[in-house]
């Protein structure tokens, strides 16, 4: 094997032909070598042996006293470092180092094949090291399995018998070369970042694996480097076997550190896993928190930002870009960076609201699944209701934006009770949908509208799965969260008579437990108020009752929807705004039917029809 598969700098190798205590091996193995190939030489060249003598003579077993000296092995150098800190006997060393050389020095190879008796076969073998090494007091072992140190150590691969070649994997060969990949640079971390990275180098010198939970997720790459900043060494690029892992975590080369998927278990040999703040602990893991920046670091942090990015914002403006995503003080310069840059490819400078959107998108995620994203398009100038209503509804959106700084003031900690939970309750299309929707759009935020369909299961545990999925991935992405017909999962916990209902009042306690942590908006909508379990009811901060809309609020959405059309005489009936809208699509269908615009028959038609779903008749009928 040339010195050019070996997967490391030149540099690095040529450092490590230097090694004193490699050279040191390096020496006895040749001196030995050319001892044994002497004997040979001597043996076949004695005339006074027959055949037979000659050939044990040849390896050394009439003659066992060497003419070579074991030399006393340097202390010094990454070699000896190696061998102290995985504790190796001399004859799994010379394993080690003579496999190494025959790797990197040609010369070293064509020394092995000449001892084989073989120039196809340049590589040491067990057999050959035993041969080789015997008569200077090394004993070398002529079988390496997995009980091995070397193999349980992660330097070698199993390897049974003593002709195998004897072949280093490449994190051994860099290990022995002392090649260490730079750790990264620490500068410019956020203290809070620097403080929980102090801490975690701390318990993982004293050989505790740590999980980092993460509020925000963009904080664990930044503090997964800080901790490897502060031992000195780097990230591993790729998981590694365990025992790989721990041989170069003890010898400073790599920190086994991994960024957790949601629900994933540390890989084995993992050290050091960093997750969201959900993440359970491993049995036997130290948990570490970080939070999210203080919201008075974060204004400080957005303001320095947005002057430097020459973007200006009112303190409105401000508050609102501090309160909506919680972010890491680096994503907070790259989300005004972005906008930034999509401004400039428009011809202008940015605004607080290009910063809005680019905050928006920071992250996207999908909701896997068990809801559908509705980009929020309704205003809440577009909401048709009652001044009472109405009112009700900014009101959620006031406690959608400055809930998170409402509790930084009363000084409450921790993440209970942080959720803004809505009851949207009344008749069937009366505009709960539709005000979620307004809800979302006020606050910037996409609507997630939860398919219960997909999310309620037969299968035990896997709704509250489904549950905890939704609802992490709704409060990570910060979308308003919809509930709708709600009164169907979060319904009374009823007597308990058998399995299923046992099972059922379990999936209402765990939705209780989960929504209590979640951070988020959450609107539920449900036509039946009272079915809701008075557990959950408890936890709803605000109840908006929508009615059916009077007579004047029914001429507005007619307007609103057929500007053009003498809509009086069907305003009089009694319809939802939901009937209302689905009136004038029928009416306008009809009438680029009839190839007219649209008529009185067209929309008295459309209302017959629409009454008829209801089992009612027009007014005029029922006044007779």
């Amino acid at each position: 094997m040339s010195i050019a598969t070996v997967e490391a700098p030149a540099r690095g190798i040529l450092s490590a032909l230097a090694d004193p205590r490699l050279l040191a091996w390096r020496h006895l193995f040749v001196s030995g070598a050319a001892e044994v190939l002497r004997r040979y030489r001597d043996a076949w060249a004695d005339p006074t042996l027959d055949d037979a003598t000659r050939v044990v003579a040849a390896v050394g077993v009439v003659d066992p006293h060497p003419r070579v000296a074991l030399l006393p092995m340097p202390a010094e150098g990454e070699f000896a470092e190696l061998v102290r800190v995985t504790g190796l006997d001399s004859g799994a060393e010379a394993v080690l180092a003579i496999a190494w050389w025959a790797m990197v020095e040609p010369q070293v190879a064509i020394v092995c094949g000449c001892v084989h008796d073989d120039a196809g076969r340049r590589w040491p073998s067990l057999g050959l090291l035993a041969h080789v090494f015997a008569g200077v007091g090394v004993t070398v072992p002529l079988t390496v399995d997995a009980t091995h140190p070397l193999v349980r150590g992660g330097l070698l691969d199993s390897l049974v018998g003593p002709d195998a070649p004897v072949r280093l994997p490449a994190t051994t060969a860099a290990a022995i070369a002392g090649q260490r990949p730079a750790p990264p640079a620490s500068s410019g971390v956020a203290p809070r970042v620097a403080a929980a990275a102090a801490r975690i180098a701390a318990l993982l010198d004293a050989g505790v694996p740590v999980l980092a939970r993460c509020e925000v997720a963009d904080d664990r790459t930044p503090l997964r480097d800080a901790v490897a900043a502060q031992l000195g060494i780097a990230p591993a690029p790729v998981s590694r076997p365990s025992a790989v892992a721990r041989l170069l975590l003890g010898l400073r080369h790599e920190l086994p550190a991994v960024l957790l998927e949601p629900g994933e278990a540390p890989p084995a040999g993992t050290a050091f896993a960093l997750g969201g703040a959900d993440e359970p602990g491993p049995p036997g893991w130290h948990v570490v928190e970080l939070a999210a920046p203080t919201r008075d670091v974060a204004e400080q942090v957005w303001q320095r930002a947005l002057r430097q990015a020459g973007v200006a914002a009112t303190p409105d403006e401000l508050a609102d870009l501090v309160g909506r995503l919680p972010l890491a003080e680096p994503a907070i310069a790259a989300v005004v960076g972005r906008a930034c840059a999509v401004a400039a490819v428009d011809g202008r400078a940015a605004t607080a609201r290009d910063v809005s959107a680019a905050l928006r998108a920071q992250p996207r995620h999908d909701p896997g699944g068990f809801a559908r994203r509705l980009p929020a398009t309704i205003t809440l100038d577009d909401l048709v209701l009652p001044p009472a209503t109405l009112a009700a509804v900014r009101d959620l959106v006031a406690h959608a934006r400055h809930s998170p700084t409402a509790h930084d003031r009363l000084g409450f900690t921790g993440r209970r009770g942080r959720a803004v939970i809505a009851l949207f309750h009344g008749p069937s299309g009366t505009g709960k949908t539709a005000a979620a929707e307004a809800v979302a759009e006020a606050v910037d935020r996409d609507l997630w509208i939860v398919d219960l369909a997909r999310v309620v299961t037969k299968w035990l545990g896997e709704t509250q799965r489904n549950l905890d999925t939704v609802l992490r991935d709704a409060a990570t992405a910060r979308a308003v969260l919809l509930f709708d017909e709600a009164d169907g999962l979060f319904g009374k916990r009823g007597d308990v008579t058998d399995a299923r209902d046992r099972y059922a009042n379990l999936e209402i306690d765990h939705l209780l437990q989960r929504i209590e942590v979640h951070t988020g908006v959450v609107v539920l909508t449900s036509n039946r108020p009272s079915a809701l379990d008075d557990a959950f009811a408890r936890r709803i901060r605000l109840a908006v009752r929508f009615d059916l809309p009077d007579h004047g609020e029914r001429e507005l959405l007619w307007r609103r929807h057929l500007p053009d059309v003498d809509t009086a005489a069907v305003a009089r009936e009694e319809l939802s705004g939901a009937t209302i809208r689905a009136a004038a699509l029928a009416a306008t269908v009809g009438a680029i039917a009839a190839g007219t615009e649209v008529r009185a028959e067209h929309l008295h038609a459309a209302v017959r029809r629409e009454l008829e779903k209801s089992r009612r008749p027009p007014t005029a009928r029922r006044h007779q």
